[in-house]
């Protein structure tokens, strides 16, 4: 699959520098890529709760693309290194325009992080509106998952890989992880409500920023302690 798919856009590539730098700033640009999802989550969260339905796929959402996002960095900073596309020697692939080689060098390729949460964000749109979630996967495939590919950053099994590890923590072990909170915790006091949701709106704005100021922490973080 993965060699399959640079032999075929690899004759695709470089042959218009429009097309290259579209598909290129797609995956640059976490506006294009997670801010329209969030957009859905809003409009989704208000619109059930205007129509007095549960709002659990909102919460199934945070903790799954939470766990995602946690799982993936996990395989990806201590599992044995995978050298993405652009930097292995076994793939000939014509780079698109816009892609240095020394791009994410040094970085572990599987599985995509990014794929993850996006995947992850795309299953709880699903619990909440199929029409919407069918929308919202089209959008992860074509926005969030191709160009990466395509400019080389990963190979389409990392992005696959990224996918099913999304699509497991919201729709697989998140309702696990929510029902056993929930027969703990009865109900949440008034009050905590504000901090609450203050809470849930950081983190909705570090999931439009890809956490890329966590990751970059976090990357320091390892060279520092030498993991």
């Amino acid at each position: 699959m993965d060699h399959g798919f640079f032999n075929f856009f690899g004759e695709i590539t470089r042959q218009s520098w429009a097309l290259d730098t579209l598909i290129v700033q797609m995956f640059r640009t976490n506006t294009a890529k997670i801010v329209p999802l969030l957009a859905c989550i809003v409009w989704l969260l208000f619109e059930r709760r205007r129509q007095g339905k549960s709002i659990e796929f909102f919460i199934l959402l945070l903790i799954g693309s939470f766990l995602a996002m946690t799982v993936s960095r996990i395989m990806q900073n201590f599992s044995a290194y995978r050298p993405r596309p652009l930097h292995n020697s076994n793939i000939e692939y014509q780079l698109p325009f816009g892609i240095e080689i020394s791009a994410l060098e040094g970085w572990s390729s599987f599985p995509s992080d990014t794929s993850a949460l996006a995947f992850a964000i795309a299953s709880g749109i699903f619990l909440a509106s199929k029409r919407l979630g069918v929308v919202a996967f089209l959008w992860t495939i074509i926005i969030v998952a191709f160009p990466r590919a395509y400019a080389g950053l990963h190979y389409p099994s990392d992005l696959t890989g990224g996918a099913l590890i999304g699509l497991l923590c919201t729709t697989g072990v998140a309702p696990l992880i929510l029902h056993a909170i929930t027969q703990k915790v009865k109900g949440i006091n008034d009050k905590w409500m504000p901090l609450l949701w203050t809470l849930v709106f950081l983190y909705l704005f570090q999931m439009g920023t890809m956490f890329d100021d966590i990751r970059r922490y976090g990357s320091f973080l390892k060279e520092i302690i030498g993991v």
